[in-house]
């Protein structure tokens, strides 16, 4: 479970009334629907048993809009705000500087990569193509822990899957047996392809490929956020990474 933050700079209602509209429009598309309540709004998804809740606070600035994300929801609930944030709606949250300073050190993502790449038993059945390297160097990422635990998971996911030639259909069980959880999807939808479908296509053995079946950890600003995309290689028995860095465009990015 976590929380996303984000600033608005209208009033509590008029956000809850911008985020309403916004929604309502959008949540379809994901097989979603939303509901008022009290409290703010509401999101639930169908063969997901969960749900999201959008929650409005005022603030000097105007409203704090808090998101509470199951994990089993993390991607669709950030698709709805990627949207928003994108037409400039909302911002994230940015915390005061004092808080800001008080931040722990955290170990960067590539050198968390780095360190992977150096055990045996990760680059076994894992390759990571040269131009995920240049992503990750260019990822902001912090919570290295769970990113960590996140490419050691990968790592089982890639050793349970070798030799096996798996169908695509077994491979969300695969994934939640290897420990990844919800982290995993096996595709990026047919929208995101049609739209979007240069940013997740990478050059591997001479031609570009999509590579659509990733990871994604948190949700948000690239600080909270990012993706793993990779294909399968069954003839080598690989998992090959083409992308480590800041969450790909959405359908909900125009």
């Amino acid at each position: 479970m976590d929380t996303w933050e984000y600033i608005c700079n209208q009033s509590p209602p008029e956000a809850l009334k911008t985020v309403r509209f916004h929604v309502r429009a959008k949540v379809l598309e994901h097989n979603g629907g939303a509901a008022l309540n009290g409290e703010g709004i509401d999101l639930d998804f169908i063969g997901h048993d969960a749900v999201a809740r959008i929650r409005f606070a005022k603030i000097q600035a105007g409203t704090r809009i808090s998101v509470i994300v199951p994990d089993a929801l993390r991607e669709k609930t950030f698709a709805l705000m990627a949207g928003l944030v994108s037409k400039r709606k909302i911002k994230p949250f940015e915390k005061p500087a004092a808080e800001i300073a008080e931040r722990k050190p955290f170990t960067k993502a590539s050198d968390i990569l780095n360190a992977h790449m150096a055990k045996p038993d990760f680059t076994k059945h894992i390759e990571i193509l040269p131009q995920a390297l240049v992503h990750a160097e260019q990822c902001l990422y912090e919570h290295d822990g769970k990113l960590d635990k996140a490419l050691t998971h990968l790592a089982t996911f890639a050793s349970k899957r070798a030799g096996k030639n798996i169908p695509i259909h077994r491979l969300m069980g695969l994934a939640k047996d290897s420990a990844l959880g919800n982290l995993y999807r096996p595709m990026v939808s047919d929208t995101v392809v049609r739209v979007h479908g240069d940013h997740y296509r990478f050059e591997f053995n001479g031609k570009k490929c999509l590579f659509d079946e990733h990871i994604t950890l948190g949700g948000g600003y690239p600080k909270e956020c990012m993706s793993i995309h990779f294909i399968w290689d069954e003839a080598r028995a690989k998992l090959v990474i083409g992308y480590f860095g800041q969450h790909l465009p959405t359908s909900m990015d125009k």
